[in-house]
């Protein structure tokens, strides 16, 4: 707590006595005299046509946040100036205001000037202005008030990217990912990615794309011209090696997979080596990219059928080596950079000169730790290209592991930066088909000041400035609920269940090993429910407040809501057991017996209650879906959601059952009959 404070006060030292909450933080920041505060009409002028995406950015900021009317013109009436560097007037301008310095020589840098008679913004190139803008919509307070400040600014690395899945479920709808490319110009990201298993619409594989979870060459036209308006570039990612089983499983193409319906493609087959030529070219006419992903980790099964022989007389080590280097050799005239996962060549990593020179590698592990150089030094050593590759830590789980993702993005990307990566590859997986994207910005928007600034990123500035450069809110009511949920992680890493895990939300507290795990969670299950619920009061209090993006908060209740649950569940399924434990060691006292009866099933029971919350969640959780993906895959989730519901439906009917029993007979049936192991 002390050193949290004193970072917040030294943050406040190094930027003056006015408050700069800024993400990314620039580089070099000097405070001024007064402040302009602008008024309606704001004109805009923006010398160069390619720039009007960058001003546009900043009118309809100034019209949705802070109500002031704003338009591109020209002349002496312009308040805010969008300039070149190179052109003569900007040139002379620079001069006067003591701007011209390094961030003009990066391709991305941008000064940027506030005074109390208007604000200049500058770059050589059409991202460095976009660059510039995004901060200034930052600089712009209450009331049109923007504090007199000197900014030069330019990244530290030169490609800063996330990559999304949308193959295990979850498809963005087209809307939603239009926002994500807004989102990351503003945060000065400049790639985005979607990895693809089997979700494009190939000519030569029709039949993988599930109907109403295709990607389309037309889409991926449309966003990639969106992206390019925003400074970011749309790379095509597509597995071609291993993760297509949901390919392989039609007869139509099992003859390239490795073992029978698996997920590799087999390097013993000629079609494997057609049908990635093909894929290849589609991707490169639909995407405009300097670069092509082509996946390729997690081989597991690769030697196991096809490639036995071959992998037992020669190593699997050499067999996937020479699988990417006929690739990388096959698609060299696409004149893209080909991207990989690094992990199988880091099992080998005594192979990895033998690749060729026109792979880069994308090292990746999800982990907070305190040296990552093992995942970098053998690809940086072999002369290779690399992006390093945190992760959000969200998939799988309830709400994302907050703190391991910012401990592993901020020092992966800090010995990136120190080793020579080329960039940072964020990414964001959805393994079990559950996971909902808009719950990671906090950890999006930390990766993307971590690739843009120098050193590491101080936590609690950034901490302190995630409401204002996220949702335009003054105070940090969002991010202190973002970080509180996290702490559940912890509770239940102390009790040894791992993570707050979709896999403990389904748990069934009644089975042998659900009972197991539910008795090492009891402990922490108030606390729990008290953070979970204590979110919920504060982001309904708070919900006004946030000026933008507002909706990312339903995000926040959903998983407030289902970790609550989970704590219930637990507290309400021991409560179940106690009472009927006690009813059984008291068969004579039928008014007891009958009281723990009503308390377990009836209109106010414990069962009741559980089969109401997960009908409300069930409603929350398909709402928050439908408000960020397709309709495709939905129903696979809410079938889980069906089966919670009726297991608390049959759990009444068999309680319901035992109350007969006991009418008639005076004696309950034992736990096992109800399904319920009572240790």
């Amino acid at each position: 707590m002390l050193r949290a404070l004193f970072a917040v006060v030294l943050f406040a030292a190094l930027t003056g006595a006015q408050d700069f909450r800024l993400a990314p933080a620039p580089r070099s920041l000097k405070p001024g005299r007064g402040e302009l505060t602008l008024s309606s009409p704001v004109v805009i002028q923006a010398a160069s046509t390619e720039d009007h995406a960058a001003a546009e950015t900043l009118i309809e900021e100034l019209k949705a946040i802070h109500g002031l009317k704003a338009s591109l013109g020209a002349g002496p009436g312009a308040v805010i100036r969008i300039m070149r560097a190179g052109a003569p007037e900007a040139d002379r301008e620079i001069r006067r205001l003591g701007l011209a310095g390094e961030a003009l020589d990066n391709e991305e840098g941008y000064v940027l000037s506030v005074t109390p008679s208007g604000a200049l913004v500058a770059g050589r190139t059409a991202a460095g202005v976009y660059y510039g803008v995004q901060t200034l919509r930052q600089l712009i307070g209450p009331g049109g008030r923007a504090p007199a400040v000197t900014i030069a600014d330019w990244p530290a690395l030169r490609y800063r990217g996330l990559s999304v899945d949308i193959s295990r479920g979850p498809i963005l709808t087209e809307e939603q990912i239009k926002a994500l490319i807004r989102a990351a110009g503003e945060y000065k990201l400049n790639m985005l990615s979607f990895y693809m298993e089997h979700v494009f619409s190939y000519r030569h594989a029709p039949l993988a794309a599930p109907e109403g979870g295709e990607f389309t060459p037309e889409l991926a036209r449309r966003l990639s011209a969106y992206a390019r308006r925003h400074q970011v570039e749309l790379a095509p990612q597509q597995q071609t090696f291993g993760h297509l089983h949901h390919m392989l499983k039609f007869e139509l193409y099992a003859d390239m997979a490795e073992i029978p319906y698996g997920s590799v493609l087999s390097p013993e087959s000629e079609r494997t080596y057609q049908w990635i030529r093909q894929a290849a070219a589609q991707l490169a006419a639909s995407f405009p990219s300097r670069f092509l992903h082509i996946g390729s980790d997690e081989t597991f099964e690769l030697g196991e059928g096809r490639a036995r022989a071959r992998a037992e007389r020669d190593g699997v080590g050499e067999v996937y080596v020479a699988h990417m280097e006929r690739v990388g050799r096959m698609l060299a005239p696409l004149n893209r950079k080909l991207m990989f996962w690094g992990d199988i060549a880091l099992r080998h990593a005594g192979l990895i000169p033998k690749l060729p020179r026109n792979l880069v590698a994308m090292t990746w592990v999800y982990n907070p730790m305190d040296d990552f150089s093992p995942y970098i030094k053998p690809f940086r050593d072999a002369g290779f290209e690399f992006f390093v590759c945190p992760g959000l830590n969200n998939w799988n789980r309830i709400y994302p592991n907050v703190s391991d993702a910012l401990g592993n993005i901020q020092n992966f990307v800090r010995d990136g930066k120190r080793m020579g990566a080329a960039g940072m590859f964020n990414t964001h997986w959805a393994d079990d088909g559950e996971a909902l994207f808009n719950l990671n910005w906090y950890a999006i928007v930390f990766s993307a000041a971590a690739a843009w600034q120098p050193g590491e990123v101080e936590l609690a500035a950034f901490h302190r400035a995630f409401d204002w450069v996220f949702y335009r809110h003054q105070d940090g009511d969002f991010a202190d609920v973002i970080r509180r949920l996290d702490r559940i992680h912890g509770l239940l890493r102390a009790a040894r269940v791992g993570d707050a895990s979709n896999r403990l939300f389904w748990l069934d507290v009644f089975s042998e090993p659900g009972s197991a795990i539910a008795a090492r969670i009891r402990p922490s299950a108030s606390e729990i429910r008290r953070i979970a619920e204590e979110a919920l009061v504060d982001l309904e209090a708070s919900r006004t407040k946030a000026r933008c993006r507002r909706q990312t908060l339903d995000f926040l209740r959903l998983a407030a809501r289902r970790l609550d649950y989970l704590g219930m569940k637990v507290q309400f399924g021991a409560r179940i057991a106690e009472l009927y434990r006690d009813a059984l060691n008291h068969q004579a006292d039928a008014a007891r017996v009958g009281r723990n009866l009503s308390r377990i099933n009836s209109t106010n029971g414990l069962l009741q209650d559980l089969r109401d919350y997960a009908n409300q969640i069930k409603a929350l959780y398909r709402a928050a879906w439908l408000t960020e993906n397709r309709p495709y895959w939905l129903d696979n989730v809410l079938a889980r959601y069906d089966a919670e519901v009726l297991y608390w439906v049959e759990k009444s009917r068999q309680f319901t059952a035992a109350a007969q029993q006991y009418s008639a007979s005076k004696k309950l049936p034992e736990p096992e009959k109800l399904g319920m192991y009572l240790p």
